[in-house]
C-alpha cells in the first residue's frame, strides 16, 4: 500500500513550499498516468523522475539524467514516493531543508507501463512509454543486485532503440529549460520567476501577468516535428528527393512579423544562443509571417557538420561559424501548406530565399537535394564531404507517411561528384529511417 509517511518525515512544511500532498485513493484511469522529470540542483544537481502509481509519485534519482541514447544506463536510486501535487512542485528549497536547491519541471507527460506496474516493481524490471515533450518511446527501469550491507536501492534507466532513441545526441544540454515556466534551473536559483517577480520561494502554478499572455497570443504556434523511425531498405523510385543529412540541432524559424523565433524540435526557445546573423538574414525575408524547418550546424574544415563543434560553440558562447540549413517551408503569409506537396513546398522556400550562389557566405543555406533511387540515385556534390542522405517523397503532404531515409557515404576530396557504392561494400553503410515530414 502506498505510503507519504517517509516523504513527510523528511521535510518541515513550515519552511519549504513543497507541497505536504496526501495518497489519492480515489484516483481513476488505467495503469499508468502522469510522470515528470524534476531537474533538482542540491547538493550535486541531479533529476528526479516520477511515475504516478497508486495514489502516489514512484520516484528515482537519476544522478546524471535521462539519455536518449539506448548505449547509455543511467543510475538511478529508488527513494521515498512523492505526492501527485508535487508533479507540478517548482521552485527553490531553503538551504538546510532536505534536497535545499532549486527545481524545475524539467520534462512532464504521460507514461503507459508494458505491464502490471506493482508486479514489474516487485520484480525489477519496469518497461514503460513516455509521452513528453523531451522524453518519448519506450523505456526500462532495471533493478540492480543490491550489495552486501547496503541499503539503497538501486535501479538502471535505459532507452529502447526505437524511433524516438537519439544515439550521440544529448538532450539534457539541448533542451535544459523548464517545460512549464522556460527558466533553467540557474534563473529559478537566482529567484527569477515567469512574472519578473522574485518572491522567497516561488513555485510555477501561479499565472503568467495578462501582459504576457497578450504577447504569447501574438505569436505562431509551435508544430511539433516529426521524427524518424529505422527502416531496412532504402526507398526505391524517382518520387523520392534525396537529401544531405546534417548532424546538427533541428530548429524550427518562426517569422511574424518583425519578431523572428528559432525554436528547438521541443518548442524551446534558443533564439538567443545562435548570435545575430542568423535572426537578421531571417528578418530581411519578404513575407507577413512564415514557419521554416531546418537544421543549425557548424561545419569542420573538411566541410563535414560536427556535432562536437556545434555543442563546443554553444558553451563558448562563439555565434560566427553557425549556418543554418533549411530544407522546408510549413507556413507562408499566413497559409498553411502542410498539406501541399513537399515540391511545391521547397519551390516556394526557394522563392522566399531568393536567388543565392553557391557559398554566399550567407548563414541561410540550402542542402543539397536531387531526385533518384535509393543508393543508385544518390550522388554528393563536391564540398559535401562525409555526410548521411535522407529520403523524403516528392508529392507526399504532412500525412503520417513513412518518408525518411539516411545513406551514409563518403566524397573522396577533389572529386566533384562520387557515386554511392552499391550496399554491400565498405565504404558505404546503410542506416534508413522512416517517419513522417516535418
Amino acid at each position: 500500500m502506498a505510503s507519504l509517511e517517509q516523504y513527510h518525515a523528511k521535510r518541515d512544511f513550515k519552511k519549504t513550499a513543497e507541497p505536504a500532498g496526501k495518497v489519492v485513493r480515489n484516483r481513476k484511469g488505467e495503469a499508468g498516468g502522469i510522470f515528470v522529470v524534476h531537474k533538482h540542483a542540491a547538493t550535486r544537481l541531479h533529476y528526479d523522475l516520477r511515475l504516478e502509481h497508486g495514489g502516489v509519485l514512484w520516484s528515482w534519482a537519476i544522478t546524471r539524467g535521462p539519455s536518449l541514447d539506448p548505449h547509455e544506463k543511467r543510475f538511478a536510486v529508488h527513494v521515498e514516493d512523492h505526492p501527485i501535487d508535487y508533479a507540478s512542485f517548482e521552485g527553490t528549497i531553503p538551504k538546510g531543508e532536505y534536497g535545499g536547491g532549486s527545481v524545475i519541471v524539467w520534462d512532464e507527460g504521460k507514461w503507459q507501463p508494458e505491464t502490471d506496474p506493482a508486479h514489474a516493481m516487485k520484480k525489477g524490471h519496469i518497461s514503460f512509454e513516455l509521452h513528453g515533450h523531451k522524453l518519448n518511446g519506450l523505456w526500462h527501469l532495471v533493478r540492480l543486485k543490491p550489495r552486501p550491507g547496503k541499503t539503497r536501492d538501486n535501479w538502471l534507466l535505459i532507452k529502447s532503440d526505437d524511433a524516438a532513441a537519439r544515439p550521440g545526441e544529448d538532450i539534457l544540454q539541448e533542451a535544459p529549460e523548464s517545460v512549464k515556466s522556460g527558466l533553467t534551473i540557474e534563473e529559478v536559483g537566482e529567484g527569477k520567476t515567469a512574472d519578473g517577480k522574485k518572491p522567497r520561494v516561488w513555485h510555477s502554478s501561479k499565472r503568467s501577468t495578462s501582459k504576457a499572455k497578450a504577447k504569447a497570443a501574438k505569436q505562431l504556434e509551435f508544430i511539433e516535428p516529426c521524427l524518424a523511425t529505422l527502416q531496412r531498405d532504402a526507398p526505391p523510385g524517382k518520387e523520392w528527393l534525396h537529401e544531405v543529412k546534417f548532424d546538427g540541432y533541428r530548429m524550427q524559424a518562426q517569422l511574424a512579423g518583425t519578431k523572428v523565433r528559432l525554436l528547438t524540435r521541443t518548442g524551446l526557445d534558443w533564439t538567443g544562443k545562435f548570435g545575430g546573423a542568423i535572426v537578421a538574414e531571417l528578418g530581411r525575408l519578404k513575407c507577413t509571417d512564415a514557419i521554416i524547418d531546418g537544421e543549425i550546424v557548424v561545419l569542420a574544415d573538411s566541410g563535414v557538420s560536427s556535432f562536437a563543434l556545434l555543442q563546443a560553440d554553444l558553451s563558448a558562447g562563439r555565434t560566427d561559424r553557425f549556418l543554418y540549413y533549411v530544407f522546408d517551408l510549413i507556413r507562408l503569409d499566413g497559409q498553411d501548406l502542410r498539406k501541399e506537396p513537399l515540391v511545391e513546398r521547397k519551390q516556394a522556400l526557394q522563392d522566399l530565399l531568393g536567388k543565392q550562389p553557391d557559398n554566399s557566405g550567407s548563414p541561410l543555406q540550402r542542402p543539397f537535394c536531387r531526385t533518384g533511387q535509393g543508393h543508385a540515385g544518390a550522388r554528393l556534390p563536391h564540398g559535401v564531404g562525409r555526410h548521411r542522405l535522407q529520403a523524403r517523397r516528392r508529392a507526399l503532404s504532412q500525412r503520417p507517411r513513412l518518408v525518411l531515409g539516411e545513406v551514409e557515404m563518403h566524397a573522396a576530396p577533389g572529386v566533384r561528384h562520387r557515386r554511392l557504392p552499391a550496399v554491400g561494400e565498405d565504404r558505404a553503410r546503410i542506416a534508413l529511417l522512416a517517419g513522417r515530414l516535418p
